[in-house]
């Protein structure tokens, strides 16, 4: 009888799911729990609030640095050490004020989490929806990517549109037309109307 605990249990631990650090579901779950807090707090704490809230796990949750070395693509290698720090602050700061502005009041929302999906070079797509209160959902996959023991989003499509097609697109047009100062500029006054929105 012993032995066939024991064995149940090798074969259950072989089964197991990663550790909750080193799962995707996890990771987004994470996310989705902090912006619910972020709504139900809104108008308690404010901006600057719902900012000092949000900020740590959109770090935690979100490869940032990723996301604008591909957002930027071959732009990226073109710039020097001090202009790949600047757009890299800058778009870190304008994503996290974007998180702290819109997700702002609660009307008893809930995520769901509906499917994981195994997508190609190792990475994972986490398929959720935001059940709203009329019952009319709004779709949110998040593509994974693992970086050594960690998964972080690395992009966003909502309802169809990818974030990071968008982002693309609006930040290759100022690159081509004005370079990289004034993309880094556009995303600080971003930011910048943003905070002012809320005083």
């Amino acid at each position: 009888m012993l032995l066939v605990v024991v064995m149940l249990m090798t074969v259950a631990g072989l089964r197991a799911e990663p550790p909750e650090s080193d799962d995707a579901e996890q990771v987004v779950s994470v996310l989705q729990d902090g912006l619910i807090q972020a709504m139900q707090q809104g108008h308690e704490i404010g901006y600057s609030g719902r900012l000092k809230l949000l900020a740590p796990i959109i770090q935690q949750t979100h490869d940032l640095a990723m996301i604008v070395r591909s957002v930027l693509g071959t732009h990226w290698a073109k710039l020097d050490s001090n202009q790949q720090q600047a757009i890299t602050q800058a778009f870190q700061a304008n994503s996290i004020a974007t998180y702290a502005d819109r997700f702002d009041q609660y009307n008893g929302e809930q995520f769901k989490i509906v499917e994981r999906v195994q997508l190609p070079r190792g990475r994972m797509l986490i398929r959720s929806q935001l059940i709203r209160a009329d019952g009319d959902p709004v779709n949110f996959d998040y593509v994974m990517n693992r970086t050594g023991e960690s998964w972080r989003i690395i992009n966003i499509v909502v309802d169809g549109v990818s974030d990071l097609a968008l982002k693309r697109a609006e930040y290759n047009a100022v690159l081509q037309k004005d370079g990289i100062a004034a993309l880094v500029d556009m995303l600080e006054q971003k930011t910048a109307r943003i905070k002012q929105s809320h005083l």
